[in-house]
């Protein structure tokens, strides 16, 4: 009796907690912030984090945290911080209010007159705001040097007469005569320690050094130049400068060329470099020159002549010059020269516009559209020796890529061209490309590799390239010096190929995990990390060892932004993290002398964006799981206590979520498979739930991932489905060659049909969502069974014999290789295997459809093309199915618009609530919306509520 009135008081509490939260709703996505950037300071005293808005519709707020004092700060809409060397100051901008903003656009208001950024200074010592400058385009602050930073102004707003209004205004026939800081922008240099601020007018571009006492700018006119014969021409600059901080002194390097650009600096700012123009030629016509500045004078080093570059080159001025680390050498790029013999007695209207496509071109033309500006500004790297005085040309037309080392110094570099293999990158993957050596000492150029299709890497110490051979599936090390290779895995019996990979191709490598301390490579197998020697003397080991035994994935961090190809270190200890492929959680460790020592353990998240200070064993990372938000959690005391810094999202509690579990079940051939079944959080297992299967591909390791309220780019979201009362289903899916559908068919409905059998789903309204390859097969599906209620396919292909031929019109790549050899996975050319393509075309198959279709395919589409959507909607239409077309306009593949995410997260939950939970349907699904009421009336009410005059609804939470 009493164990019954124990369990009576329990499930009221809980139905009064569940009673007191409340389902999400499209008006609730602007609640939920993201942390979008986090910086550590030199040796981790402070962290600072940036958390916005998701929807960017609100204001957000910037975290200072002192890991010494644990003193926190928090300001309103911070972002773009920088931390001075010296950790003294954090230096930040604020944007206005979103309010204010939006405000301002509904006026109308000039975008001179908008407010704007503004610039603060936050002092450690204080733990306050320190200063602040109003006007704020951006700033610079020397990564090394301490004391001092440049800010970039807009122009000042013109004051106004304090009782002048629009009505009694007189006007005044002298004007007063403003400064130069009204006319143009400005820029300020800033004295942290003093707080006195010296005026740049006329700023054009600026330059500040990672250490020294020193910056370089440029500054230009006021007045503009005037379009000569339709062509647009330049301000003229007023000279370049160099600006002492000590002494406040600004010194004229020059001022007799009419433009400058291109302004770099080496590291100390004792070195500084420029491209100058002598005239005002037109802007696609100008030709510049190089000019060098160190100990004080100005040496023209690249002339108009083809002074110090090849015969008939001239300088190349799409691309910044820059200086080596160790400031020997000045890179800079120079190009063939070209001249058009235009007859000029030519209208621009009588000129053709037309594209040219020749069977032999290197690149189709829609891919030279898509590269117009990479190709007008493609140059030949060289460098000039300071000490020297000589030039070295790296680089010619023999290939297009330089692969450096980090300082840009070291003897022996890699040079690559795909020109070989050009034509047969539209139907041939992976791409590959021939290597060459180059010494950087004399020019000479040797040819390494042939057909690689993966890039090398080079080692620190500059004597070996590392390289993966997808032919061989080996890996291979390269010596510079003597171009002798030796493969390094030949002999273990492990694959560091994906031995899972289901394409029509060669499969890729698991992985490369950076060099460690004494430069042995650091390679993957499916499991673990191998230590491999570059000289081949030594036998590889296994440094984590247990990874296949346990069915763990063990990997490296590398940490180091400047130095991305070493592998990071603890208390040098290498950091392995650790990824459980049963339970789907992560967890970290150090490689000691003894093995391996735990420092996470791997319990119920997925841990990530780890980042490290500089200059000390400051950590942080973020952690998540299906109903925890990835706030950001630090440690300084080598993993043995780690603190969480941030609540992005309390109002989380207020909400109805759910549960996320994994789900495994064989498909129709027998194959084991893994799936996660998302509940809502007060699920009842003898209740009846609507069921929406959500794919793409393999999904299962995103177990552990927590998904943010907000308006959808193309997808149903987890968090909003399960809060709503749904059941979401996310099945892997593995693929035969040439027959993606069958087999998504064989994962997918088998997955479906296991699930039914638990119990707690209604079979009668269950439903499809996907997007792109996801979409495709969603639109594949209702093709071959009639088991779900309704489906929503994003950018789906319907016909593949026509998008075979299509254009990736993003990138201008052609399709075919996507079928041939990619993710299409049909294995064959379209005429080898015609049948295939007829098979897996949902086209060919919609005369079976029973199931309602929701589309959405956007005008701009990159990736698939658009007429795949209206192919699949007029077939439909033409044969009476239910179907729906949502095309946004001047949108991507996948949605970039929050207005026009959040519009499509209304009407896809409305179909969906329709179909499967009963609602009544809105308008836009039983009367459409035409072309006169777009814009004005959206067709959200629903149809019991519709009323006879359309209302505006705005697609958004800020009504």
């Amino acid at each position: 009796m009493i164990k019954n009135s124990i369990t009576l008081v329990f499930l009221c509490f809980a139905v009064s907690i569940f009673a007191q939260k409340r389902a999400l709703t499209h008006e609730d996505y602007d609640l939920w912030k993201n942390i979008t950037d986090t910086k550590i300071s030199n040796t981790g005293k402070l962290i600072v984090s940036t958390i916005e808005t998701t929807t960017k519709r609100g204001d957000g707020y910037l975290q200072i945290y002192n890991t010494e004092t644990k003193e926190k700060f928090t300001t309103f809409n911070g972002y773009d911080a920088s931390i001075t060397a010296d950790e003294r100051f954090v230096i930040f901008k604020r944007k206005p209010s979103y309010n204010s903003v939006r405000q301002e656009k509904k006026k109308e208001v000039k975008e001179d007159e908008k407010t704007k950024d503004v610039l603060l200074i936050y002092e450690v010592k204080t733990n306050k705001i320190y200063d602040s400058i109003a006007r704020v385009s951006g700033y610079k602050v020397p990564k090394v040097s301490n004391g001092w930073l440049v800010i970039e102004n807009f122009k000042k707003q013109k004051p106004k007469a304090k009782d002048e209004t629009k009505k009694d205004a007189k006007k005044d026939t002298v004007k007063p005569k403003l400064g130069k800081g009204y006319k143009q922008s400005y820029a300020l240099v800033y004295d942290l320690k003093s707080k006195r601020t010296d005026t740049i007018f006329q700023i054009k571009d600026f330059v500040v050094p990672e250490k020294g006492d020193t910056f370089y700018y440029t500054t230009t006119n006021h007045i503009g130049g005037k379009k000569k014969k339709g062509n647009q021409v330049r301000k003229r600059d007023v000279g370049i400068f160099v600006y002492d901080i000590p002494s406040g002194t600004k010194t004229v390097i020059d001022s007799t060329r009419y433009l400058y650009d291109k302004l770099a600096v080496d590291k100390t700012g004792e070195q500084f470099s420029f491209m100058a123009a002598k005239d005002s030629t037109h802007l696609d016509s100008i030709r510049y020159e190089l000019f060098y500045y160190g100990d004080k004078k100005l040496t023209n080093l690249v002339d108009t002549q083809g002074k110090n570059i090849r015969n008939n080159w001239e300088l190349g001025n799409g691309k910044a010059s820059f200086f080596s680390e160790n400031s020997n050498r000045l890179y800079f790029y120079s190009k063939p020269k070209v001249t058009y013999k235009k007859d000029t007695t030519f209208l621009d209207d009588e000129i053709p516009q037309v594209d040219v496509w020749n069977w032999n071109d290197k690149l189709i033309q829609p891919e030279q559209k898509a590269k117009i500006k990479d190709l007008k500004n493609e140059a030949y790297i060289s460098y000039y020796d300071l000490e020297k005085k000589s030039v070295v040309e790296i680089q010619d037309e023999t290939f297009k890529d330089v692969l450096f080392d980090k300082n840009r110094e070291q003897r022996f570099i890699l040079g690559a061209t795909g020109a070989p293999y050009d034509v047969e990158r539209s139907w041939n993957f992976p791409w590959t490309k021939d290597f060459y050596v180059i010494d950087t000492y004399t020019g000479k150029k040797r040819l390494s590799l042939t057909k690689t299709a993966l890039q090398p890497f080079l080692s620190p110490d500059g004597k070996y390239a590392l390289y993966y051979d997808m032919e061989q599936k080996h890996w291979f090390s390269l010596n510079l010096e003597t171009l002798e290779k030796k493969n390094l895995t030949q002999k273990l019996k492990v694959a560091f190929y994906d031995e899972d990979d289901d394409h029509p191709a060669l499969p890729f490598m698991y992985g490369f995990g950076g060099f460690d301390k004494a430069g042995n490579g650091l390679i993957y197998d499916k499991f673990d990390v191998w230590k491999v020697s570059l000289s081949g003397n030594t036998k590889p080991i296994n440094i984590t060892s247990n990874g296949r035994k346990k069915n763990i994935e063990y990997r490296t961090l590398r940490l180091d932004e400047e130095n991305s190809n070493l592998a990071s270190y603890s208390n040098n200890e290498l950091l392995i993290t650790s990824f459980d492929k049963t339970t789907k959680s992560s967890g970290l460790y150090t490689l000691t002398d003894t093995g391996m020592k735990e420092k996470i353990k791997s319990t119920t998240y997925f841990i990530n964006r780890y980042k490290k200070a500089k200059e000390a064993d400051v950590f942080t990372f973020q952690q998540q799981n299906f109903d925890t938000f990835q706030d950001l959690h630090y440690t300084d005391s080598n993993f043995q206590k780690n603190t969480q810094l941030t609540d992005v999202n309390p109002q989380k509690k207020d909400f109805k979520w759910g549960t996320a579990e994994l789900f495994t079940w064989k498909s129709y051939d027998g194959k084991k498979l893994e799936g996660i079944i998302y509940k809502p959080e007060d699920f009842d297992p003898s209740k009846k739930y609507p069921l929406i299967t959500y794919f793409y591909e393999k999904r299962s390791d995103s177990y552990h991932t927590y998904y943010t309220p907000r308006p959808s780019a193309s997808v149903v979201n987890p968090s909003y489905l399960v809060s709503n009362g749904y059941v979401m289903f996310v099945p892997d899916i593995v693929y035969e060659d040439g027959k993606p559908g069958p087999s998504a068919y064989n994962c997918i409905v088998s997955g479906v049909e296991a699930l039914e059998k638990l119990g707690y789903i209604d079979s009668e309204n269950m439903a499809l969502q996907g997007q792109s390859w996801g979409g495709y097969q969603v639109a594949y599906l209702i093709t071959v069974t009639n088991k779900f209620k309704a489906a929503m396919a994003g950018a789906p292909v319907s016909n593949m014999t026509s998008a075979y031929g299509g254009i990736r019109w993003q990138s201008g790549l052609s399709r075919a290789f996507q079928y041939e050899r990619s993710q299409s996975r049909i294995g064959k050319n379209l005429w080898d295997g015609f049948d295939l393509y007829i098979e897996n075309s949902p086209l060919f198959g919609i005369p079976k459809i029973e199931t309602p279709l929701l589309m959405m395919h956007n005008d701009s589409d990159g990736a698939v093309p658009y007429y795949q959507g209206i192919e699949m909607f007029m077939g439909m239409r033409r044969l009476q199915k239910p179907v729906w077309l949502l095309v946004y306009n001047d949108e991507q593949h996948n949605l970039r618009k929050e207005k026009n995410r959040q519009d499509l997260s209304i009407r896809m939950m409305q179909f969906f609530d329709h179909y499967l939970q009963g609602k009544p349907a809105p308008v836009w699904m039983t009367k459409g919306v035409s072309r006169v009421d777009k814009g004005k009336y959206f067709g959200y009410d629903l149809e019991q509520n519709a009323s006879e005059t359309p209302k505006t609804t705005i697609p958004s939470s800020n009504r």
